[in-house]
Order: structure tokens, then sequence, then C-alpha cells
């Protein structure tokens, strides 16, 4: 996967396009996540995904739907969360096309499995 307009863009509040489809199946592959038709964090998830530096606590604190498939990634609370920390984090930087991975990111994501490649 080649840093670019295309690696990442915003649907709504969360993560889309093909970072967002990637990290989500590979959420899915390790148990963090369920998908449809009850999708949720497991308690795998909640120790991973805490273990990279994500606050879950919001998932439970509010009226909103924790996580929700958003066709082939990850929506609603959850998603936003991912969102804002992969940019927080410096994973993701804002580009005028959309959001590019950065070096950091392109080593986090590869250390949890992600596949990066076009």
């Amino acid at each position: 996967m080649n840093e670019g307009p295309a690696i990442a863009s915003s649907c709504y509040d969360h993560l889309g396009g093909l970072l967002g489809e990637r990290l989500a199946r590979r959420l899915l592959e390790l148990g963090w996540v369920t998908g449809e038709p009850a999708p949720g964090v497991t308690p795998q998830g909640w120790t991973g995904l805490a273990e990279l530096g994500l606050d879950l606590s919001p998932l439970t604190a509010g009226r909103r739907k924790p996580v929700a498939m958003c066709g082939g990634h990850i929506g609603a609370h959850l998603g936003f969360l991912l969102h804002r920390h992969l940019l927080e984090a410096g994973w993701l930087a804002r580009t005028p096309d959309g959001l590019a991975l950065t070096p950091a990111g392109k080593a986090a994501l590869r250390r949890l499995g992600v596949d990066l490649e076009a």
C-alpha cells in the first residue's frame, strides 16, 4: 500500500477507504471485534486496543451505538475512536486529498499484521 491520498479517507467521522477496510479485516481476524449480525468488541479486543493506546471507555458511556460495520470498515463509536487515535498518534496525516499513512503508522500497523501491500 503506497502512501498517498487513496490510502484512507474519512467516512462520516470514522476511518474508511482501503486502510479502513484492511484494519477492520485484521481486527476481525484477531478476534478483537465481531462482525454482523452482532458487532462488538471482544474481551481480547478491549485488551489489545488498550495496548495500542485506545481509550475505549466512551463505548459504554454514551448513547451512541458502540460498534457497527459500515460497508467493509468499522463505523459507529469504535470507528470514530480508531480514526481519532490514528490521527492523534501520528499514524495518519491529513493531506489535501484525504489521509496518508505516516512511517510511524506503517510500522505500527505492520506490527499489528495489517496488510499494507497494494
